[in-house]
């Protein structure tokens, strides 16, 4: 009987059956509408039933995704806007930090006082820091980001040497200085405008536009500080008139309203920043001084800093602070409303995803349910038929015909499936002989039927000759690599073995050992005792051997009393004691012979090489038969004056 082999390369080649082969159709296979295909009222009350329901539900998920998607590119919109208000108001501090050396500067130079004695008197290095804040608000892209704001930057920056060489003017430093701080802030505002406009288009949930109102509400405040901190010392120091005292006044009443309206709506961060305000030692120090500076403007207290200059430079160096820890509140608030826009992006898009998911599980859920009721529908010949088509191109491996359907085909199906489950049988036993597996499970599992069990009865005898055949190769390759008498391996195998050993070591880099073992005295015991003698010694010499050496060590006899050691690379970095083993190991033996026991020694030589492209196996040999020689004269020569010694005696 001819099998065919179950291979998809197979199953890909097969040549489909001319017509006359298959009927007068010429087809192998049935038509769609003729051989179980879908009917088209069938396919019609489908779409009905299924695909409609499917398509209404899709598109209401379909609106909902694209609502989540929006709502995603609102708030990461919204967190851009909030990310830019940070940065301009960083900037805008940075601006800070380098107009208030160049206007103290300024001013000193229009008074004549010395640049050297203020810094002493207000316990600032001005010069370091103007040029230190320079430095870093100048390479700031804020500063370049509109025409007004380079042009404010270009002439700021040209100021500076004027400053230092007392060629321009306190009023003139003062009003670029303002005129720098209007721009930015006219920038920020213009940024805020964007926020609340993007805002509104997103139209987010919970109080995120009241935490956006309490945003605006913190860089009002720090803008009325900046005129807190300027009109309070210059009042302080009973310069700049009325127009000072105006300002202080106007300043601390904009700062208290402005702090007011936006308690209650701050987020985690711009609360923490206006609680460190509140209580941080340079704030609350500067707040007493800004109210110092409003009673002396009222009239109801005097002006302090004419009187004590030290206490100016430590009230300008809180207020400096002050300052800075209010732009910190405004860059808190922008950060806060940033994380809680990229959150709302998070779960937007999550959202999304979920949709998304949903809509893909509903489409697969919707084709499934359509397939599933066709094939309800559908004849369930076309399973038989299709199944049939397979066992003719030599396919066994098939999932068996379910017993559903009429009488007539539940019974068709089982005669199917009994045929396909005897030729996948036969199939797996003749791949198994053919690799000559004979311990595969297949080979014991009989086949249904009686040709199943005349099968079975000619597979049996199969495999046994291929037992048979394989236990006598085996030993016939035993009998070609081991010696007959120890059996080590031979002379043959052991170089063999060898020479591959060496190849591999010589590849991974490693150390190669190679022992040379001669068992001393076999011809005077074989001359003495007899032959059974000595072999008896040669067995016991090799048990010696496999006694002393490891598993990764090999052991073969080269003949006669002449054994050959492999050390692994293990043993081979202590061959020296790997070798004083054997010879110990083969000291310990002894043979009996008329009724005596006969001692056995043995020469070892050791040859020790790195092996590399130069190492020869066999001058790996005659280096250890060499200095099995050399062990041997010795050991001959302490013998020989042993007895001399003990001679006289």
């Amino acid at each position: 009987m001819a099998i065919a082999v179950n291979d998809p390369q197979q199953e890909s080649d097969t040549t489909v059956p001319a017509p006359e082969e298959t009927g007068a159709t010429g087809n192998s296979a049935p038509a769609k509408t003729r051989g179980g295909g879908w009917h088209p009222a069938v396919a019609l009350l489908l779409v009905l039933v299924v695909l409609l329901p499917t398509v209404a539900t899709a598109v209401l998920t379909s609106f909902s995704a694209t609502a989540s998607w929006n709502s995603r590119q609102n708030a990461q919109r919204v967190a851009s806007d909030a990310t830019q208000l940070r940065v301009v108001a960083l900037a805008r501090a940075q601006l800070n930090e380098a107009r208030t050396p160049a206007m103290a500067i300024a001013f000193a130079n229009s008074i004549h006082v010395p640049i050297p004695l203020e810094s002493k008197l207000l316990h600032l290095d001005l010069y370091t820091m103007l040029s230190a804040s320079v430095s870093t608000f100048s390479s700031n892209p804020v500063f370049n980001s509109t025409p007004v704001l380079r042009q404010d930057n270009r002439t700021f920056q040209a100021m500076i040497p004027r400053i230092h060489n007392n060629e321009i003017p306190y009023a003139q430093v003062r009003d670029l200085s303002t005129k720098f701080d209007k721009d930015i802030d006219s920038l920020w505002y213009a940024d805020f405008n964007k926020l609340q406009q993007d805002v509104q288009k997103w139209k987010p949930p919970g109080s995120f536009e009241a935490h956006v109102a309490a945003l605006r509400l913190t860089y009002n405040a720090f803008l009325a500080g900046g005129y807190e901190v300027e009109g309070a010392i210059y009042v302080l120091e009973d310069l700049d008139g009325a127009q000072a005292k105006e300002e202080i006044l106007q300043a601390a009443g904009n700062f208290a309203t402005d702090t007011t309206d936006f308690v209650g709506y701050l987020g985690p961060r711009a609360q923490a920043a206006w609680k460190h305000i509140q209580t941080g030692s340079a704030d609350v120090s500067f707040t007493h001084t800004i109210q110092q500076g409003v009673e002396a403007a009222l009239g109801i207290g005097p002006a302090i800093f004419t009187t004590n200059v030290y206490q100016t430079g430590q009230a300008m160096e809180a207020g400096l602070t002050y300052l800075g820890d209010l732009n910190a509140l405004v860059r808190a608030g922008a950060t806060d409303l940033q994380s809680s826009a990229l959150a709302q992006a998070s779960h937007a898009t999550h959202l999304f995803i979920g949709e998304v998911v949903f809509l893909v599980a509903l489409v697969i859920v919707s084709i499934g349910g359509a397939v599933i009721a066709g094939r309800s529908l559908t004849r369930p010949l076309k399973r038989l038929a299709s199944t049939a088509q397979k066992i003719h191109l030599g396919v066994f491996d098939l999932d068996p015909l379910p017993d559903s359907g009429p009488r007539e085909v539940v019974t068709t199906n089982q005669a199917f499936n009994d045929m396909a489950s005897t030729l996948k049988g036969v199939e797996a036993k003749t791949m198994a002989l053919a690799t000559e597996d004979v311990a595969h499970p297949e080979l014991q599992m009989p086949l249904p039927g009686r040709t199943g069990q005349a099968l079975q009865v000619a597979v049996d005898k199969l495999a046994a000759a291929i037992r048979e055949r394989e236990a006598q190769r085996q030993q016939l390759h035993h009998t070609a690599t081991h010696d007959s008498l120890t059996s080590l391996y031979n002379r043959a195998a052991i170089f063999e073995f060898l020479t591959h050993d060496v190849e591999r070591r010589r590849q991974a880099g490693e150390t190669v050992g190679v022992l040379f073992v001669d068992l001393n005295g076999l011809k005077q015991l074989n001359d003495t005792y007899g032959h059974e003698a000595g072999d008896a010694a040669i067995c016991a010499t090799s048990e010696a051997l496999l006694e002393a050496s490891q598993p990764c060590d090999v052991v073969g006899r080269l003949g006669g009393d002449e054994f050959l050691i492999v050390l692994c690379h293990e043993h081979g970095l202590k061959a020296e004691e790997s070798a004083a083993k054997m010879s110990e190991a083969v000291g310990r033996r002894s043979v009996p012979a008329e009724g005596k026991l006969i001692p056995l020694t043995a020469s070892v030589g050791l040859a020790l090489a790195q092996c590399d492209a130069n190492t020869d196996p066999m001058e790996l040999v005659r280096q250890a038969d060499d200095a099995m020689y050399d062990a041997k004269k010795a050991a001959r020569a302490t013998r020989d004056q042993l007895l001399a010694k003990s001679g006289p005696a």
